[in-house]
C-alpha cells in the first residue's frame, strides 16, 4: 500500500505540474502502473519497497496482462477500496485486480536487480 500511496503521489505531482486537468489522474495512474509493470514489472513506488508484480503461471507480465491488471484496480477501488484491503485477508495476498490479472506482487530479495 505505502509503493501504490507513493506512485499516487508521484503521479499527482506529475500531473499538476504538467497537466492542470485532475481528474484525468486515475487515468494516468493506470497506464502509468501498466507500462511499468510490462517494461519493468515494478513501478517506482515498488523498486523503493523492493516489490515485483509477477504472474501465477511464471511467464513473463505481457500488455495484456498489465493492460487487465491496471484495468482492474478500478474494480478494486470501487468498493471504498476494498479491493486492495483485501490482500490483508487472502491467504495468497492478492488484490482482487491480482485474482482478475493472475498475477501476485512479491517482495524481491535486498540486492536483487529490479530492473
Amino acid at each position: 500500500m505505502a509503493a501504490l500511496l507513493l506512485d499516487v503521489l508521484l503521479i499527482g505531482f506529475a500531473m499538476s505540474v504538467l497537466h492542470p486537468l485532475f481528474h484525468l489522474h486515475l487515468l494516468v495512474l493506470a497506464i502509468y502502473g501498466a507500462v511499468m509493470w510490462k517494461l519493468r514489472g515494478t513501478t517506482i513506488g515498488g523498486t523503493i519497497f523492493d516489490l515485483r508484480v509477477v504472474r501465477l503461471d511464471g511467464r513473463e507480465i505481457d500488455w495484456e496482462t498489465a493492460i487487465i491488471r491496471a484495468l482492474s484496480c478500478f474494480l478494486s477501488l470501487a468498493v471504498a477500496g476494498l479491493g486492495f484491503f483485501w490482500i490483508a485477508f487472502d491467504d495468497a495476498h492478492q488484490a482482487w485486480h491480482d485474482k482478475i490479472a493472475g498475477t501476485v506482487v512479491v517482495r524481491v530479495p535486498k540486492g536483487a536487480p529490479l530492473l
